[in-house]
């Protein structure tokens, strides 16, 4: 059996993680107003959020919001791949090189492998996207979102977390 080699991961102090709430919140929050709100030096402040950027913690991105500009269709497809090697590799090859899948993952679970697809429109997703995944694998389930029940939330985790590892060093 294979073992998943993963780099040891950044340990982050109660700082890190009220640096990054507050990032969360405000992804072009400055160093000063940081600073102020935390009430550290706004080197301190550069010199965290520059470590958490070498290590990979923090990246700067963009979010899109696709369904803004008329891609309103999103699709979580499951899959499983039990008809052989050759299909396998042409699942992967088919999730390379299609561009409307946006993330794609093995998973250990019910699924093989959860993939995440969007598109214009219903009939496209189906005859372009899902029709040819059909003959690659030996399960495909497909699921529509039609309406969001959370929002990304990184701000309440950030707060779990911190409030888990540090409260006991308060008391």
């Amino acid at each position: 059996m294979s073992q998943i080699i993963r780099e040891p991961p950044f340990v982050p102090d109660e700082l890190d993680l009220l640096i990054l709430e507050h990032m969360s919140d405000d992804a072009n929050v400055q160093f000063k107003h940081l600073s102020e709100s935390l009430k550290v030096d706004q080197r301190t402040i550069a010199k965290r959020v520059n470590k958490m950027k070498e290590h990979g913690v923090l990246k700067n991105t963009i979010e899109i919001r696709w369904s803004r500009i008329g891609v309103g269709i999103a699709a979580y497809v499951g899959a499983e791949t039990g008809l052989g090697e050759k299909d396998l590799v042409k699942l992967r090859e088919f999730i390379r090189k299609e561009p409307r899948v946006i993330e794609a993952y093995s998973t250990i679970g019910s699924q093989e492998y959860f993939i995440k697809i969007l598109e214009t429109d219903l009939q496209s997703l189906r005859e372009e996207v899902l029709m040819p995944l059909e003959p690659i694998t030996s399960k495909l389930t497909s699921s529509i979102i039609s309406s969001k029940v959370k929002q990304k939330d990184d701000v309440s985790l950030l707060r779990f977390l911190r409030q888990r590892w540090f409260s006991h060093k308060k008391k």
